[in-house]
């Protein structure tokens, strides 16, 4: 009788003692909690000031470029001329960097599509480089590349619309090397694959360059017939770079807007 009492005691501050123990971790647990959330809380503020502050760094280095752009921004001189006396229509993806130049010369359809592109990056020089001589900087001049050029691909179509010449090519500085003549069974299936991918699925015909000279200066006039030469060149180049000064200046005002939404 006396070990059954003993037992029963002994049991009873077991449990009692187990109850205290879970009573006294689940104070710890809800005490850790609010701690957790007074801290998160903290941060909450603390990211909201930070991030209003991010905003308005932005906000104001935005509006600063958007200001200098605008103030340095003239639209390209000779854009009309050059249309009305080639005969070329220009047309252009509003939001896009595709460009084209179309024309009818008799029965065939003449399109000239170039993209946008970004100009060369600035070199920049350490305030302590030395200043460089009158030789080294003619070497440098002539071993830059030229900011004034563009890849464009001319479409030529025959009087069903369909067969026709994908001629590649690029202009620098106004002067335009050919890079291949392809013939392809149907214009319109050709200018839904990019250049790239055209040229590794199907024959693009042979490196222009390794052609015959005579074949080479007879496909170069033939072209220029079709209005192919250092005026449209120029106008392809110009107009490249001016392209992708309008979609950056529209993409600052985008982003602007967002920004302060």
């Amino acid at each position: 009788m006396l070990a059954k009492s003993i037992f029963r005691a002994t049991s009873a501050r077991l449990v009692s003692g187990k109850q205290s123990v879970r009573c006294v971790g689940k104070v710890i647990a809800q005490q850790r909690g609010v701690l957790a959330m007074t801290s998160f809380n903290s941060r909450m503020f603390a990211n909201a000031a930070g991030l209003e502050k991010s905003i308005q760094k932005l906000s104001k280095a935005l509006e600063k470029e958007i200001k200098y752009e605008n103030e340095n921004y003239t639209q390209l001189e000779d854009i009309e001329t050059f249309l009305h006396e080639s005969g070329f229509k220009f047309s252009e993806e509003e939001d896009g960097i595709v460009m084209t130049l179309s024309k009818q010369v008799g029965d065939r359809l003449v399109e000239v599509v170039f993209e946008s592109r970004q100009p060369l990056p600035d070199d920049e020089n350490d305030d302590n480089q030395q200043e460089p001589t009158q030789t080294q900087g003619q070497e440098e001049e002539e071993q830059a590349p030229s900011e004034n050029y563009c890849d464009f691909t001319v479409y030529i179509s025959d009087a069903s619309g369909k067969q026709g010449l994908v001629v590649e090519a690029t202009t620098m500085d106004t002067e335009i090397s050919f890079n291949s003549v392809q013939i392809a069974e149907n214009v319109a299936d050709a200018k839904k694959i990019h250049r790239f991918e055209r040229q590794i699925k199907s024959y693009a015909g042979p490196d222009f360059s390794t052609l015959d000279e005579r074949i080479q200066s007879a496909i170069s006039e033939y072209l220029d017939g079709f209005g192919i030469n250092e005026h449209l060149a120029a106008f392809v180049e110009c107009m490249s770079l001016d392209k992708d000064q309008r979609l950056y200046m529209g993409w600052l005002n985008d982003l602007k807007s967002f920004v302060n939404k």
